[in-house]
């Protein structure tokens, strides 16, 4: 196997629909910041894992099911299982890539339009915490959109339900936030600590459902 797990397991189309994401994200981010402000970050906390979630039905849907059996040569192979593992893992650090460049082109606009110091902390104290909600979001749907053996319906409601967890977790949060979260920026890096862990741990569940998907407690019966 002398090809990359990832382009072994992705179509060329499954690529290039990563790299429009991406520079679609750059774009929609900066406008979303330009006319929008910080409101445009809740639209891209809701937006981004939704669209990344149906992305993923053309290349790693119903991976961790065990009515699809597409996968289970290669999770009974040492050699496959290892290939299986690279693919995941390459592609859910370019999913977290691409969501990061979102933001970035949210960053960019605040920089490019800065107006005072004050305005610039509270955008980049909010990004601390709209960041690693979207990377939350993203994990606990994948997890289910892998789980099952989806059709295109199917999926389609996995990123309603995508849309409404981050849209829920961020009206949960807002109770927690001063007017003014500039004055209480310890509290907004011990939120960002804390929901960035539990991204991570969602994240290593994601990957160990994936590859583990015939024997793993979290895969369907």
């Amino acid at each position: 196997m002398n090809k990359s797990p990832y382009f072994a397991f992705t179509a060329l189309s499954y690529r290039i629909l990563h790299v429009v994401t991406v520079l679609a994200f750059l774009v929609i981010g900066f406008l979303a910041d330009v006319y929008f402000g910080n409101v445009g970050a809740v639209l891209l906390s809701a937006s981004i894992p939704l669209v990344l979630v149906f992305i993923d039905y053309f290349a790693f849907a119903g991976t961790s099911s065990q009515k699809q059996k597409n996968m289970q040569f290669l999770k009974s192979s040492c050699k496959g299982l290892g290939f299986f593992r690279s693919a995941l893992k390459t592609d859910l650090l370019l999913k977290h890539f691409c969501l990061l460049f979102g933001y970035l082109g949210f960053i960019l606009a605040e920089v490019i339009y800065f107006t005072d110091s004050e305005a610039f902390i509270d955008s980049l104290l909010v990004l601390l915490i709209y960041v690693p909600i979207s990377e939350l979001t993203l994990n606990i749907t994948l997890i289910l959109s892998r789980r099952i053996s989806l059709s295109m319906v199917i999926q389609i409601a996995v990123c309603y339900i995508c849309s409404m967890i981050s849209t829920i977790l961020l009206f949960m949060y807002s109770f927690l936030l001063p007017e003014h979260i500039s004055d209480f920026t310890l509290v907004i890096i011990i939120s960002f600590i804390i929901i960035q862990t539990i991204s991570i741990i969602v994240a290593i569940v994601l990957y160990k459902d994936c590859v583990k998907g015939y024997i793993s407690s979290f895969s369907d019966t």
